[in-house]
């Protein structure tokens, strides 16, 4: 039996398809789809998990007919239910609008993005590729709009005698003078991550080490256990470091629902950055300017008095 929400999320990936991720079209498609999904999900009764994630608690959608299903863990913390409110807050942003108020921001966010996979798990049984579908177009298409360019998921690599197209996560060439933006997007990384760590190398190999910003964005790293009726955080922090260290180093790491055991990655070499997506609409601007660096305190001073400047050219 197919899901209720099946005609908006087609609509959506075919509107995707047809247009690339920075189309208008996109944004009417996406906006509906989030809408549908959570208007299913205000009608569907909640229960609470018990939580292994100090500081968090979570429920779960469950729906007993036709059948009994129950969605994935949704941080209580961060879902809104005010409709209106997350549509209202998605579009501004869609229209280069970022709220005064980054919580605000951060919760409209987790909610939008949480919505159509957890509609989708109490009303579809095993659907595991629509979720990660939707998600790819829900960030890209934010991410197009705030760069105003849509991605490609391919890279010609060069060589000496023929060139070989390679296929990528989203990558975004913003033109001249600014950072290129590798863009992969998961629903959680327990599964292959380490791809993310050697896409980054394999840019780099081919341009040169910081031409392309590698900002990975994730829903959220919780496992719900159905036995216990318990959620838990599944993390491998000690893995990220290495892979951070050894394979290729990433600009970012954006989660909608920030484990704390890979949040204080930050504080320790190779200190990587993760925080959650609402950041990226703040700092934007910042990531892609390769040039930005520390204003010197000395240059901007002025130089000292007995300091007369260089010879010209011709002097020399």
């Amino acid at each position: 039996m197919a899901s209720p929400l099946e005609p908006s999320y087609t609509e959506l990936s075919n509107q995707a398809a047809a247009h690339g991720l920075g189309h208008p079209a996109v944004s009417e498609a996406l906006i509906d789809c989030i809408a549908q999904s959570l208007e299913l999900l205000a009608d569907t009764s909640r229960s609470p998990l018990v939580s292994n994630v100090p500081g968090k608690e979570y429920f779960a959608f469950t729906k007993t007919t036709p059948r009994s299903r129950t969605s994935r863990g949704i941080n209580e913390a961060l879902f809104l239910d005010n409709i209106d409110e997350v549509l209202r807050t998605i579009t501004k942003i869609i229209n280069g609008e970022v709220p005064a108020d980054p919580i605000e921001l951060h919760e409209a966010l987790y909610t939008a993005a949480i919505s159509y996979p957890a509609g989708t798990d109490v009303t579809k049984d095993n659907d595991k590729k629509s979720p990660g579908t939707f998600l790819e177009n829900f960030v890209g298409h934010l991410v197009a709009a705030t760069f105003g360019v849509s991605p490609t998921k391919s890279v010609v690599a060069p060589t000496l005698d023929i060139e070989v197209s390679l296929p990528t996560d989203f990558v975004f060439d913003l033109g001249r003078d600014k950072s290129r933006i590798h863009l992969p997007i998961k629903a959680s990384t327990r599964e292959r991550v380490i791809q993310v760590w050697a896409h980054q190398r394999v840019l780099d190999g081919m341009h040169g080490v910081n031409r392309f910003r590698g900002l990975l964005v994730v829903l959220a790293e919780t496992n719900r256990q159905t036995r216990t009726n318990s959620i838990a955080e599944v993390c491998l922090p000690k893995q990220w470091m290495a892979y951070q260290m050894y394979i290729a180093q990433l600009h970012r790491v954006y989660y909608f629902d920030v484990p704390e055991k890979y949040r204080a990655l930050r504080d320790q070499y190779p200190f990587l950055e993760v925080k959650p997506f609402a950041d990226f609409f703040y700092e934007a601007d910042e990531i892609v300017r390769p040039n930005l660096a520390v204003q010197s305190s000395v240059e901007a001073a002025g130089p000292p008095p007995s300091f007369v400047g260089l010879p010209e050219d011709e002097e020399v």
